[in-house]
């Protein structure tokens, strides 16, 4: 394993060679003296911020972590904590969030690796008006991805106060993504879905099921890559 190191003022960039993995992860001073000990994937004493770094890069679930120079505490997280509240207070710790490097993904775009999910968190717009610059609108297609997708955007509405856009239109031959790939799984909550409606999105105070809605009403979303 090769690992290289380099620092730029604020901003840490370290780059971890892994078999054919390469992520970089960027400190968020905006973060500083805060972390998240809950629903965290891995939590371990380490010597170093590059060595954090380095489990970070091990963990196929690693999309940020924190870290704490006075108590070597490293905690890895598969929530890159753009719409989610750090939860607690404490000296000496940092945030870094990851990239990957390897080109699977933009370089705007997070990473979760064990799903193999690149994707981009978009502002609450009208529906009919849902664009992705790089990829297309989300597509939730097991219940992994599901679940995946309710632990990143848990506080969104801290952002943005509107349901969340995701893939999905009828056909009149039942329910199919955007490529027309009928959709086996689904989450649909009570009378769901409305005949007349081809707009789909996740409702989150109603944790998380599907509804139909029309073209008018304003949602948020995520793009993801390819």
């Amino acid at each position: 394993m090769r690992l290289q190191t380099v620092f730029f003022h604020i901003n840490l960039l370290i780059k971890i060679y892994s078999g054919t993995t390469i992520i970089s992860a960027h400190h968020k001073p905006e973060a500083d003296g805060k972390f998240g000990n809950q629903t965290n994937d891995e939590t371990m004493f380490s010597i170093s911020i590059a060595e954090c770094n380095m489990r970070c890069s091990l963990n196929s679930r690693c999309v940020s972590f924190f870290y704490n120079s006075l108590t070597k505490l490293c905690i890895l997280h598969s929530n890159p904590f753009t719409y989610t509240v750090i939860p607690n207070l404490g000296t000496g710790w940092k945030l870094y969030v990851t990239r990957d490097r390897t080109g699977r993904c933009p370089d705007n775009f997070f990473f979760y690796r064990q799903l193999d999910f690149c994707y981009q968190f978009r502002p609450t717009i009208q529906a009919a008006y849902i664009s992705c610059p790089l990829g297309k609108l989300q597509r939730i297609d097991t219940e992994e991805k599901q679940n995946y997708t309710m632990k990143i955007t848990a506080d969104i509405e801290l952002v943005y106060n509107a349901a969340i856009c995701i893939q999905g239109k009828n056909t009149g031959t039942g329910w199919k993504f955007l490529d027309g790939t009928l959709m086996t799984y689904s989450n649909w909550g009570w009378n769901q879905p409305f005949k007349n409606s081809n707009q789909l999105r996740m409702i989150r105070w109603k944790n998380y099921v599907w509804a139909t809605t029309s073209d008018t009403v304003n949602c948020s979303y995520l793009c993801e890559y390819p």
